[in-house]
Protein backbone atom coordinates (compact mmCIF):
# COMPACT_ATOMS: atom_id res chain seq x y z
CA UNK A 1 0.00 0.00 0.00
CA UNK A 2 1.57 2.97 -1.19
CA UNK A 3 1.93 6.05 0.97
CA UNK A 4 1.41 9.77 -0.30
CA UNK A 5 4.08 11.56 1.57
CA UNK A 6 2.54 14.34 4.18
CA UNK A 7 4.32 17.34 1.92
CA UNK A 8 2.32 16.54 -1.48
CA UNK A 9 -0.46 18.37 -1.77
CA UNK A 10 -3.89 16.06 -1.94
CA UNK A 11 -5.33 16.16 -5.20
CA UNK A 12 -8.42 13.92 -5.80
CA UNK A 13 -9.01 12.14 -9.27
CA UNK A 14 -12.07 10.85 -8.84
CA UNK A 15 -11.09 7.75 -12.06
CA UNK A 16 -7.93 6.69 -10.04
CA UNK A 17 -9.65 5.69 -6.87
CA UNK A 18 -12.81 5.11 -5.03
CA UNK A 19 -14.30 7.28 -2.55
CA UNK A 20 -14.93 6.71 1.29
CA UNK A 21 -18.59 7.87 2.10
CA UNK A 22 -19.11 9.19 5.88
CA UNK A 23 -22.86 8.94 6.60
CA UNK A 24 -24.60 10.64 9.16
CA UNK A 25 -27.73 8.31 10.38
CA UNK A 26 -30.83 9.33 12.84
CA UNK A 27 -30.00 9.61 16.75
CA UNK A 28 -33.16 8.10 17.74
CA UNK A 29 -36.08 9.53 15.28
CA UNK A 30 -35.90 7.23 11.81
CA UNK A 31 -37.38 10.04 9.70
CA UNK A 32 -34.46 12.60 10.31
CA UNK A 33 -32.17 10.45 7.57
CA UNK A 34 -31.36 12.78 4.63
CA UNK A 35 -32.30 11.48 1.16
CA UNK A 36 -28.70 11.74 0.00
CA UNK A 37 -28.05 9.59 2.93
CA UNK A 38 -30.87 6.77 1.94
CA UNK A 39 -29.39 6.87 -1.40
CA UNK A 40 -25.83 5.86 -0.42
CA UNK A 41 -26.77 3.57 1.67
CA UNK A 42 -28.27 2.01 -1.24
CA UNK A 43 -25.45 2.53 -3.89
CA UNK A 44 -22.31 1.91 -2.22
CA UNK A 45 -20.44 -1.25 -3.13
CA UNK A 46 -19.77 -1.77 0.82
CA UNK A 47 -21.35 -0.32 4.23
CA UNK A 48 -19.10 -0.46 6.99
CA UNK A 49 -20.80 -0.24 10.31
CA UNK A 50 -20.03 0.15 13.91
CA UNK A 51 -22.73 -2.83 14.65
CA UNK A 52 -23.96 -4.44 11.83
CA UNK A 53 -27.22 -5.49 13.62
CA UNK A 54 -28.07 -1.65 13.93
CA UNK A 55 -27.21 -0.81 10.90
CA UNK A 56 -29.68 -3.48 9.79
CA UNK A 57 -32.64 -2.49 11.92
CA UNK A 58 -32.07 1.45 9.96
CA UNK A 59 -32.23 -0.57 6.69
CA UNK A 60 -35.11 -2.39 7.33
CA UNK A 61 -37.14 0.68 8.29
CA UNK A 62 -35.88 2.45 4.90
CA UNK A 63 -37.09 -0.77 3.03
CA UNK A 64 -33.25 -1.00 1.86
CA UNK A 65 -32.33 -4.77 1.05
CA UNK A 66 -28.39 -5.53 1.05
CA UNK A 67 -25.31 -6.77 1.28
CA UNK A 68 -21.66 -6.26 2.04
CA UNK A 69 -22.08 -4.88 5.71
CA UNK A 70 -19.15 -5.32 7.29
CA UNK A 71 -18.03 -4.17 11.22
CA UNK A 72 -15.20 -1.79 11.88
CA UNK A 73 -15.55 -0.99 15.26
CA UNK A 74 -12.46 -0.18 18.11
CA UNK A 75 -11.90 -4.12 18.01
CA UNK A 76 -11.24 -4.57 14.85
CA UNK A 77 -10.61 -1.21 13.03
CA UNK A 78 -6.99 -1.92 13.12
CA UNK A 79 -6.50 -4.95 11.26
CA UNK A 80 -9.28 -4.22 8.90
CA UNK A 81 -8.11 -0.56 7.62
CA UNK A 82 -5.18 -1.85 5.27
CA UNK A 83 -7.83 -4.03 3.18
CA UNK A 84 -9.95 -1.31 3.37
CA UNK A 85 -7.77 1.12 1.77
CA UNK A 86 -6.77 -1.35 -0.54
CA UNK A 87 -10.46 -1.82 -1.85
CA UNK A 88 -10.41 2.68 -2.25
CA UNK A 89 -7.63 1.83 -3.96
CA UNK A 90 -9.15 -1.03 -6.37
CA UNK A 91 -12.09 1.50 -6.81
CA UNK A 92 -14.48 0.49 -4.46
CA UNK A 93 -16.80 3.42 -3.40
CA UNK A 94 -17.45 2.58 0.53
CA UNK A 95 -19.62 3.91 2.57
CA UNK A 96 -19.49 4.21 6.82
CA UNK A 97 -21.84 4.78 8.99
CA UNK A 98 -21.69 4.74 13.29
CA UNK A 99 -24.64 3.14 15.58
CA UNK A 100 -26.25 6.79 15.24
CA UNK A 101 -25.64 10.14 14.38
CA UNK A 102 -22.17 11.58 12.39
CA UNK A 103 -19.53 9.10 11.96
CA UNK A 104 -16.13 9.67 13.95
CA UNK A 105 -17.91 11.66 16.56
CA UNK A 106 -16.72 9.82 19.77
CA UNK A 107 -17.02 6.70 17.25
CA UNK A 108 -14.15 4.93 15.28
CA UNK A 109 -12.99 5.97 12.30
CA UNK A 110 -10.73 9.20 12.29
CA UNK A 111 -7.82 6.83 11.40
CA UNK A 112 -9.45 5.31 8.30
CA UNK A 113 -9.78 9.08 7.09
CA UNK A 114 -6.00 9.61 7.87
CA UNK A 115 -4.95 7.12 5.92
CA UNK A 116 -7.57 7.76 2.98
CA UNK A 117 -5.72 11.19 2.80
CA UNK A 118 -2.45 9.50 2.68
CA UNK A 119 -3.31 7.80 -0.07
CA UNK A 120 -5.28 9.84 -2.57
CA UNK A 121 -8.19 8.86 -1.38
CA UNK A 122 -11.47 11.06 -1.38
CA UNK A 123 -13.16 11.33 1.37
CA UNK A 124 -16.65 13.02 1.59
CA UNK A 125 -19.52 13.46 4.29
CA UNK A 126 -23.21 13.18 3.55
CA UNK A 127 -23.98 15.35 6.84
CA UNK A 128 -27.09 14.68 9.29
CA UNK A 129 -28.13 14.70 12.68
CA UNK A 130 -25.57 15.28 16.05
CA UNK A 131 -26.38 14.59 19.64
CA UNK A 132 -23.76 17.32 20.23
CA UNK A 133 -25.18 19.50 18.21
CA UNK A 134 -28.74 18.82 19.35
CA UNK A 135 -28.23 19.05 22.29
CA UNK A 136 -26.26 22.01 22.18
CA UNK A 137 -28.88 24.47 21.07
CA UNK A 138 -31.54 22.88 23.14
CA UNK A 139 -29.52 23.97 26.09
CA UNK A 140 -30.31 27.25 26.18
CA UNK A 141 -26.41 27.98 27.13
CA UNK A 142 -24.33 29.83 24.59
CA UNK A 143 -23.21 28.36 21.32
CA UNK A 144 -20.82 30.93 19.67
CA UNK A 145 -18.03 28.83 20.82
CA UNK A 146 -18.18 25.15 22.63
CA UNK A 147 -15.59 22.47 23.09
CA UNK A 148 -16.38 18.57 23.50
CA UNK A 149 -15.16 16.73 25.71
CA UNK A 150 -16.14 13.13 24.62
CA UNK A 151 -17.27 10.81 27.42
CA UNK A 152 -16.36 11.46 30.65
CA UNK A 153 -14.22 8.87 32.60
CA UNK A 154 -15.66 6.40 35.11
CA UNK A 155 -13.01 6.76 37.23
CA UNK A 156 -13.58 10.04 39.99
CA UNK A 157 -9.69 10.68 40.34
CA UNK A 158 -9.52 11.16 36.17
CA UNK A 159 -13.20 12.39 35.95
CA UNK A 160 -11.96 15.16 38.02
CA UNK A 161 -8.73 15.91 36.15
CA UNK A 162 -10.65 16.05 32.90
CA UNK A 163 -12.89 18.84 33.85
CA UNK A 164 -10.22 20.55 35.84
CA UNK A 165 -8.21 20.60 32.16
CA UNK A 166 -11.15 22.77 31.03
CA UNK A 167 -12.26 24.94 34.28
CA UNK A 168 -10.84 27.97 32.68
CA UNK A 169 -12.26 27.63 28.98
CA UNK A 170 -14.18 30.63 28.54
CA UNK A 171 -16.85 28.80 26.11
CA UNK A 172 -19.41 25.89 26.55
CA UNK A 173 -18.56 22.46 27.41
CA UNK A 174 -20.08 19.46 26.19
CA UNK A 175 -19.83 15.56 27.86
CA UNK A 176 -20.94 12.29 27.24
CA UNK A 177 -22.07 10.16 30.47
CA UNK A 178 -24.43 7.85 31.68
CA UNK A 179 -27.27 7.89 34.12
CA UNK A 180 -25.63 4.81 36.17
CA UNK A 181 -23.18 7.37 37.39
CA UNK A 182 -24.96 10.45 36.68
CA UNK A 183 -25.04 11.31 40.27
CA UNK A 184 -20.90 11.71 40.70
CA UNK A 185 -20.25 12.83 37.69
CA UNK A 186 -22.58 16.17 38.77
CA UNK A 187 -20.64 16.17 42.14
CA UNK A 188 -17.51 15.89 40.47
CA UNK A 189 -18.42 18.93 38.13
CA UNK A 190 -19.92 21.47 41.38
CA UNK A 191 -16.29 20.51 43.29
CA UNK A 192 -14.36 22.19 39.82
CA UNK A 193 -16.81 24.22 38.18
CA UNK A 194 -18.66 25.75 41.04
CA UNK A 195 -22.50 26.30 40.61
CA UNK A 196 -22.59 26.69 36.92
CA UNK A 197 -25.46 26.40 34.62
CA UNK A 198 -25.66 22.73 33.06
CA UNK A 199 -28.03 21.07 30.69
CA UNK A 200 -29.06 17.28 30.65
CA UNK A 201 -29.88 16.34 27.46
CA UNK A 202 -31.23 12.81 26.81
CA UNK A 203 -33.62 10.72 24.30
CA UNK A 204 -33.06 13.32 21.92
CA UNK A 205 -35.95 13.55 19.15
CA UNK A 206 -37.52 10.31 20.81
CA UNK A 207 -41.12 10.60 22.23
CA UNK A 208 -39.54 10.80 25.85
CA UNK A 209 -36.99 13.78 24.39
CA UNK A 210 -36.46 15.48 27.56
CA UNK A 211 -34.08 18.71 28.55
CA UNK A 212 -33.32 19.74 32.20
CA UNK A 213 -31.59 22.70 32.45
CA UNK A 214 -30.24 25.18 35.91
CA UNK A 215 -27.89 25.50 37.99
CA UNK A 216 -25.60 22.27 39.37
CA UNK A 217 -26.97 22.84 42.44
CA UNK A 218 -30.60 22.93 41.37
CA UNK A 219 -30.32 20.08 38.70
CA UNK A 220 -28.39 17.61 41.39
CA UNK A 221 -31.50 18.22 43.54
CA UNK A 222 -33.48 17.27 40.68
CA UNK A 223 -31.77 13.93 39.76
CA UNK A 224 -31.61 12.90 43.53
CA UNK A 225 -35.70 13.31 43.76
CA UNK A 226 -36.14 11.74 40.31
CA UNK A 227 -34.58 8.81 42.39
CA UNK A 228 -36.41 8.87 45.30
CA UNK A 229 -39.79 8.71 43.17
CA UNK A 230 -38.76 5.75 41.34
CA UNK A 231 -38.54 7.85 38.47
CA UNK A 232 -34.28 7.99 37.58
CA UNK A 233 -32.80 8.86 34.57
CA UNK A 234 -31.72 6.32 32.40
CA UNK A 235 -29.61 6.09 29.53
CA UNK A 236 -27.00 7.79 27.96
CA UNK A 237 -27.03 11.59 28.76
CA UNK A 238 -25.27 14.73 27.24
CA UNK A 239 -23.82 17.37 29.52
CA UNK A 240 -23.55 20.94 28.21
CA UNK A 241 -21.90 22.81 30.97
CA UNK A 242 -21.68 26.66 30.95
CA UNK A 243 -18.08 28.10 30.36
CA UNK A 244 -16.04 30.14 33.11
CA UNK A 245 -16.67 33.63 33.60
CA UNK A 246 -13.73 36.02 35.43
CA UNK A 247 -15.63 37.48 38.21
CA UNK A 248 -14.20 41.10 39.78
CA UNK A 249 -14.37 40.71 43.65
CA UNK A 250 -13.14 43.54 46.09
CA UNK A 251 -11.66 42.73 49.00
CA UNK A 252 -14.93 43.51 50.93
CA UNK A 253 -16.80 40.91 48.84
CA UNK A 254 -13.92 38.66 49.45
CA UNK A 255 -13.99 39.09 52.65
CA UNK A 256 -17.78 38.30 53.20
CA UNK A 257 -16.93 34.84 51.12
CA UNK A 258 -13.99 33.58 53.50
CA UNK A 259 -15.68 34.59 56.19
CA UNK A 260 -18.95 32.82 55.53
CA UNK A 261 -16.82 29.70 55.05
CA UNK A 262 -14.88 29.85 57.57
CA UNK A 263 -17.97 29.29 59.99
CA UNK A 264 -18.46 25.85 58.58
CA UNK A 265 -15.32 24.85 57.27
CA UNK A 266 -11.60 24.05 58.68
CA UNK A 267 -8.82 26.73 57.30
CA UNK A 268 -7.38 24.32 54.68
CA UNK A 269 -10.64 23.94 53.31
CA UNK A 270 -12.12 27.25 52.85
CA UNK A 271 -8.79 28.36 51.26
CA UNK A 272 -9.45 25.69 48.72
CA UNK A 273 -13.29 26.00 47.87
CA UNK A 274 -12.37 30.23 47.67
CA UNK A 275 -9.77 29.83 45.27
CA UNK A 276 -11.69 27.21 42.93
CA UNK A 277 -14.90 29.46 43.18
CA UNK A 278 -12.91 33.09 42.72
CA UNK A 279 -9.61 31.45 40.33
CA UNK A 280 -8.02 34.94 42.54
CA UNK A 281 -4.07 34.16 43.05
CA UNK A 282 -3.95 31.18 46.45
CA UNK A 283 -1.92 34.28 48.01
CA UNK A 284 -4.32 36.79 47.73
CA UNK A 285 -7.12 34.35 49.86
CA UNK A 286 -4.60 33.29 52.12
CA UNK A 287 -3.16 36.50 53.30
CA UNK A 288 -6.68 37.59 53.41
CA UNK A 289 -8.00 34.54 55.11
CA UNK A 290 -5.56 34.89 57.91
CA UNK A 291 -6.63 38.30 58.90
CA UNK A 292 -10.29 37.16 58.74
CA UNK A 293 -9.11 33.88 61.04
CA UNK A 294 -7.06 35.99 63.69
CA UNK A 295 -10.22 38.65 63.68
CA UNK A 296 -12.47 35.72 64.63
CA UNK A 297 -10.09 34.14 67.28
CA UNK A 298 -9.80 37.66 68.81
CA UNK A 299 -13.46 38.10 69.43
CA UNK A 300 -14.05 34.42 71.11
Amino acid sequence: MKKVSKEEPRQYDKNLNGCLYLISTPIGNFDDISLRAIKLLETVEILLCEDTRKTKKLLSHLNIRRKNLVSYNDNNASNKRPEIINKLLSKINIGMVSDAGTPLISDPGYKLVKDCHLNNIKVTHAPGPSSVINGLILSGLPTNQFYFGGFVSSKKNLKKKQFIATQTYNMTGIWFDTCLRINNTLAVMLEVFGNRKISIARELTKTYEEIITSDLNSVIKIVDEREENNNPLKGEVILIVDGYVKKKFDIETLSVIIKNKLERLSFRDTVKEVITETKLPRRVIYNEAIKIRNDLYRKI
